[in-house]
């Protein structure tokens, strides 16, 4: 009996992932447990394990093609075998094998899995809606018995995929002013953006992580309104304090002190910490720093993210970055590793860089930009002196952070840096 190899959720966000590498081809045998392909979803590179055991009769999504979560990417079966729907069984990772399923509960528009409540789908079948093509305003997306009620009656909502309404609230982009000859799909809205001038010669397509990375920060750029400010700190009390640190075997960094500087700054600043989605403000109640690492050169980067980071110490901190940096350098972080961050820190200081601004992680409302420790001399109490300073650079989302209350962040996280015993 044929098995569907499908796109693994990893992670409680993710609605698609991209087919970065097959391992193997067509007519080619795999085991169960046996890595079969690798995915790229807007965080991550995972390596996905065949959940069946038998021979590739199709491959379903190329390598490069994005395909929502569920969607079909490949068919394990005996050699010959001619695949049925009737017969088609889901293989559930973490079981002993695959476990069959009742076509009548799956909904699908282009490998599309449509989550909806049981009472929606008995209506939706008995008035004989496709339950695809109806906009679901549950939680997560999910089709409800409103949303079914009222499909196809006037001043109905705008019929769109769950994807496509999310990338449009991400983009800002109202749906109602796209026209709709059927039910909208990601592409569409991606269409209607603002075009970027293509480049002059040949060129190789982005494919993997880069792609991801791509898209992500292209829809942060068009979507949040930048806005950019640099501070720039006295590090002399922050490098006496890492150094007795390290005289009593706590080895620290500064990226670890910043940190913890910056969760407690967004104790005091809840705002900074808070996200704009679908056009909606929604108070994080947890602060959770993500920590920009890069994978290697010229392989992107990921975030780690250190979960309510204002509970933790200094010393916890620094082992919780520490630990995450290397699983993040060597691919072995877990969904819950690198979702669910509300601030991110970026610190590009081990390169030399004295400014930057960087782009803003959706939907988090804003990053900062942590740059190398120098000394420089400045003037205090009217004499020159020498000192090691530092710029913090601060990018935040205009719509929901205005310039005088990222300053005074600013000011409170310069205040706390210079001071660190105030963390105490």
């Amino acid at each position: 009996m044929a098995v569907e190899f499908i796109m693994p959720q990893l992670g409680l966000t993710m609605t698609e992932g991209t087919v970065a590498r097959w391992l193997k081809k067509v007519g080619e045998t795999v085991a169960i447990g046996e890595v079969l392909a690798e995915i790229a979803t807007d965080k991550i590179s995972v390596e996905v394990e065949a959940t069946a055991s038998g021979t590739i009769l199709e491959i379903c999504v190329p390598e490069g093609e994005t395909a929502p979560v569920k969607a079909v990417l490949a068919t394990i079966g005996e050699p010959g075998e001619k695949v049925s729907t009737a017969q088609v069984v889901f293989a559930s990772p973490g079981l002993e094998g695959p476990r069959a399923v009742q076509a009548a509960i799956v909904d699908t528009d282009a490998g599309e899995w449509v989550k909806a409540s049981p009472l929606a789908r008995k209506i939706a079948r008995e008035r004989g809606i496709e339950l695809a093509l109806v906009t679901g305003t549950g939680p997560a997306g999910r089709v409800i018995e409103r949303d079914v009620l009222d499909y196809g009656e006037p001043g109905a909502a705008v019929k769109a995929t769950p994807l496509a309404a999310k990338v449009a609230a991400e983009y800002g982009l109202d749906l109602t002013t796209l026209p709709q000859t059927g039910r909208i799909m990601k592409q569409d809205v991606l269409a209607a953006l603002p075009e970027v001038p293509a480049v002059a010669g040949d060129g190789k397509a982005l494919t993997g992580m880069r792609k991801v990375i791509a898209e992500r920060m292209s829809l942060s750029w068009q979507t949040a309104p930048h806005v950019n400010l640099t501070v720039e700190v006295d590090m002399t009390e922050a490098k006496e304090l890492k150094t007795k640190l390290a005289q009593t075997g706590v080895k620290t960094s500064f990226t670890d002190l910043i940190v913890k500087c910056v969760s407690r700054a967004l104790t005091e600043f809840p705002m900074v910490n808070n996200s704009l989605i679908g056009g909606k403000l929604v108070e994080n109640p947890c602060i959770n720093i993500g920590v920009a690492v890069a994978v290697a050169v010229d392989n992107g980067l990921i975030v780690p993210v250190i979960k309510s980071a204002a509970g933790q110490s200094l010393r916890q901190l620094s082992e919780t970055i520490a630990a995450l940096g290397t699983k993040a350098r060597q691919g072995k972080l877990v969904p819950d590793e690198y979702s669910g961050g509300t601030f991110t820190v970026s610190n590009l200081g081990m390169y030399g860089v004295d400014h930057f601004t960087p782009i803003i992680n959706p939907p988090e409302s804003a990053i900062l930009g942590v740059c190398r420790l120098v000394d420089r001399p400045v003037v205090i109490d009217s004499a020159i002196v020498i000192r090691p300073m530092m710029n913090l650079c601060l990018s935040f989302d205009h719509r929901l952070i205005d310039g005088a209350l990222a300053a005074r962040f600013m000011a409170r996280l310069r205040e706390i840096v210079e001071q660190p015993m105030l963390l105490l």
